[in-house]
């Protein structure tokens, strides 16, 4: 790939497939490449038993092999059946090992990555994902913005791409990741300033009624927008907003 793409992490479960679906739109919009990344964690295959034939180390080992190869060969027949069913034309699959997180980051650095996309594993959003989630860790850690995709998102919605700004150092740089998003998505931009209430009604409110394609907040805000990566205010929009929502941390790279 020599163009900068977008990467979907994928597991081949429900959220991952609406995630892909997602990514492949924001993909063929930006006319980029599409890569769906499957990684399988040899850590978190089933224990074999210590007992037995199992538990004689060269058997043991040759079963574990065994067991990783299939996994990896699992994954690849899940990847292959995703990418068949997506539109998007330039697009391929990669399935790695390793700590999830760890690599998906790793091949986002690799190949200078737009945007990387998650989906979340039910609709109370990030919050239930704080427990050590490969989305959370992605969006932490990322070294380009996180788009976050709750289960109940409308997909390719025509209205603008719709931003918070508090006027901290955090927000404006996610204005700017907003500003460059939607040059490139050829849609305008409607940026959301709430200087009192409830910033998450504002924004969530806002993106339903303009019908946006896209929410994008930072991660730490100092203002209305305040709070600790994953604080009320980004998970109350996942969890609200029926949308697509891309997270700016202090580790993405300017766009």
């Amino acid at each position: 790939m020599s163009e900068a793409p977008v990467l979907c992490a994928f597991d081949a479960s429900e959220p991952s497939l609406l995630a892909a679906h997602v990514a492949g739109w924001i993909a063929g919009a930006l006319r980029v490449p599409l890569e769906l990344v499957y990684v399988v964690d040899h850590d978190e295959l089933p224990a074999l038993p210590r007992y037995g034939d199992a538990a004689v180390p060269p058997v043991r080992q040759a079963l574990l092999e065994i067991q990783e190869r299939l996994a990896e060969d699992a994954a690849r027949a899940d990847l292959e059946s995703a990418l068949a069913a997506l539109p998007h034309a330039d697009v391929m699959g990669s399935v790695l090992t390793g700590s999830p997180a760890d690599v998906i980051r790793r091949r986002a650095a690799d190949r200078a990555a737009t945007l990387l996309v998650s989906g979340t594993a039910a609709r109370r959003g990030l919050q239930y994902l704080l427990g050590g989630s490969v989305s959370g860790a992605l969006a932490a850690g990322a070294p380009c913005p996180v788009v976050t995709v709750p289960p109940d998102a409308a997909v390719g919605e025509p209205g603008p791409v719709l931003v918070g700004d508090d006027g901290s150092v955090h927000s404006r740089r996610a204005v700017r990741h907003a500003q460059a998003l939607a040059a490139r998505l050829r849609r305008g931009l409607v940026e959301v300033h709430v200087e009192e209430g409830d910033p998450v009604k504002a924004l969530a409110g806002a993106g339903q009624q303009q019908r946006a394609c896209l929410i994008v907040t930072g991660t730490r805000g100092r203002g209305p927008l305040h709070g600790q990566l994953f604080g009320s205010v980004s998970t109350g929009v996942v969890r609200t907003a029926g949308r697509p929502v891309m997270l700016v941390s202090g580790q993405a790279e300017e766009p």
